[in-house]
């Protein structure tokens, strides 16, 4: 059996901003981490946009890290699917674009035992996914930083009848001051 996953960057005020993340070796292992049980990676349009025109190019530059390569070089493997009704064509190797949250599509991962999916940003993707009971494990990693405005706040638009309990399964500091949030939700 699979899992549905979300892994989003917050900030303690709320904010899930790429521009208020400290990305560094620790925080890369601890993706790979979660990457080792994971067969796709999904996307909103913004965040994959924003993925598309960082790792990639990483695989040619010359004065890349060891875990920008390492990171460059899974995420270009590792097959991938965009949620988007505007983004039409990737360039970016082993892409999907579907027009809708595919219900069936998504479960697919939970019932057929094909390894994980896991989401990596994408805060509109996670509240709707969020609000259609699919995701089975979120990790928040929490940033250090106050934000105090932003893009987008994290299930700012999330429009639940019921609220959904959550089950806390661990946490992780890194040296980074990044604190890994892991729950699980509750069936």
């Amino acid at each position: 059996m699979g899992k549905v996953i979300s892994s989003i960057n917050v900030t303690p005020d709320g904010f899930a901003d790429a521009k208020y993340t400290i990305a560094y070796a620790d925080f890369f292992e601890f993706t790979h981490d979660l990457l080792a049980d994971t067969s796709t990676v999904a996307f909103g349009s913004n965040t994959f946009e924003q993925f598309q025109n960082i790792w990639p190019p990483r695989l040619n530059k010359e004065n890349a890290t060891e875990w920008q390569m390492k990171m460059a070089k899974v995420l270009t493997d590792i097959s991938k699917v965009v949620f988007s009704s505007t983004l039409k064509t990737t360039t970016w190797n082993n892409s999907t674009i579907l027009p809708n949250i595919d219900v069936e599509y998504i479960n697919s991962y939970k019932q057929e035992g094909k390894g994980g999916l896991i989401v990596f940003g994408s805060p509109t993707l996670v509240a709707a996914l969020t609000e259609m009971n699919l995701i089975d494990d979120y990790y928040f990693c929490m940033q250090p930083f106050i934000a105090g405005k932003g893009s987008v706040r994290l299930f700012d638009k999330l429009n639940l009848e019921t609220p959904r309990s959550l089950k806390y399964v661990d946490s992780t500091q890194l040296k980074s001051g990044v604190h890994i949030i892991h729950y699980q939700r509750v069936y």
